[in-house]
């Protein structure tokens, strides 16, 4: 299942990120050289590389990137626009919860439902989605088996954002009144 149509991301041109990431990974190239952050040249690249981006990057995510991804996901990553959604409906959160669940589209779309999650519901969604015995702070739930639905519910409960058109659910389990957020 896609993302829900009015959170597709922008379409970025395979040579723009192509260009971005190879300067992603010359930046790299550079910092691993030796290069300092006050260097002129190399603050020089990175404010140019920013320019082109929606999320400008820090020397230090310069630095990190290639521990967590590829250049050209670090670059697709920068045009991702994660923000609060006052009118998110039922529907597009379960939509979203399933594309996070099933690890749909590219890693950096992947990233982005995420973010949207993180953004709008401060309760913690990656460590419910993939960790729940740490959310639930319970060493025998890793296994649980929540539907989308539910994680939804507990994703509203904990966060105190109840979405207007969203049915009542019961919750199987209670909700630990000390979960990370």
């Amino acid at each position: 299942m896609p993302l829900p149509e009015r959170f597709q991301l922008v379409k970025i041109s395979r040579q723009k990120i192509m260009v971005l990431a190879d300067t992603a990974e010359e930046i790299l190239s550079q910092i691993d050289t030796g290069t300092n952050e006050d260097d002129e040249g190399l603050k020089a690249m990175i404010a140019d590389w920013n320019g082109q981006v929606i999320n400008p990057q820090t020397f230090s995510d310069f630095r990190d990137f290639s521990s967590w991804t590829s250049a050209k996901n670090f670059a697709r990553m920068a045009f991702n626009q994660e923000k609060y959604i006052s009118d998110l409906t039922w529907g597009e959160l379960i939509q979203i919860i399933n594309f996070v669940c099933h690890a749909e589209g590219k890693e950096s779309e992947h990233s982005y439902a995420l973010g949207l999650l993180e953004k709008n519901f401060d309760a913690n969604p990656s460590d419910l989605i993939y960790w729940p015995d740490a959310w639930f702070q319970d060493k025998d739930m890793f296994h649980v088996d929540l539907t989308p639905e539910e994680m939804a519910a507990y994703l509203m409960a904990k966060s105190g954002r109840f979405l207007s058109d969203a049915p009542q659910i019961d919750l199987r389990y209670p909700i630990p009144s000390s979960t990370a957020s």
